[in-house]
């Protein structure tokens, strides 16, 4: 009968500083992917690529080089216009414009817009114009913007007070975020609270 020596087992050297190494790349890379993951977010957040240029507005009062001054007129209406651009390369979603509330002297009566035109109709019934409703506006592209208004609430402000209009609210969407942003008017609008005699409400 003869017998087998078994031989030992060999063992396998433990490095590490290789593992150590191995964990500091590995959190190199997880580092860079997270800051580019940051950075493209805290670059969806502040994107913010419209202005407005081309004013255009009805008989006003007064007019300068950056503001225009509203007469109150009683149950009077007021339309102006502006072109909505986009300076960045992405197309975006305009969703909604609102640059007045109901509380104010000027109060919105309805949007319209224009495709095909780059400036200075406000015509009530031109065929270029069209009630707004939520439009893509291309990178680079601009759209004419009608603000169609209507004077009221005087009875809620004293005779020498006027409102300064000098900046818009558009919602639109871009980058899978719904983005607001306030964009200057290309002009501002002051409008003056009426003298007593010109404002019913006060009287009433």
């Amino acid at each position: 009968m003869t017998f087998a020596r078994k031989s030992t087992g060999s063992f396998i050297s433990y490095d590490s500083t290789a593992r150590w190494k191995a964990l500091f790349w590995a959190l190199v890379a997880y580092l860079v992917v997270v800051a580019g993951v940051a950075g493209i977010v805290l670059f969806a957040l502040r994107y913010q690529p419209l202005s407005a240029a081309n004013f255009a507005s009805g008989t006003v009062t007064e007019s300068g080089p950056g503001m225009i001054r509203l007469e109150y007129a009683n149950g009077g209406t007021f339309s102006f216009g502006f072109l909505l651009v986009n300076d960045g390369p992405l197309p975006l979603k305009i969703q909604r414009i609102q640059l007045t509330g109901q509380d104010e002297l000027l109060i919105p009566v309805r949007l319209e817009t224009a495709a095909k035109r780059d400036a200075g109709s406000l015509g009530v019934g031109d065929p270029d114009l069209e009630k707004f409703i939520p439009f893509t506006l291309d990178g680079g592209d601009r759209r004419w913007i009608v603000v169609r208004t209507r004077f009221a609430n005087c009875g809620r402000f004293e005779a020498d007070a006027f409102e300064t209009y000098t900046q818009f609210q558009v919602t639109f969407g871009a980058l899978g975020l719904t983005k607001h942003a306030w964009v200057p008017l290309p002009k501002d609008i002051r409008v003056d609270s009426p003298p007593d005699y010109a404002c019913p409400a006060r009287a009433a």
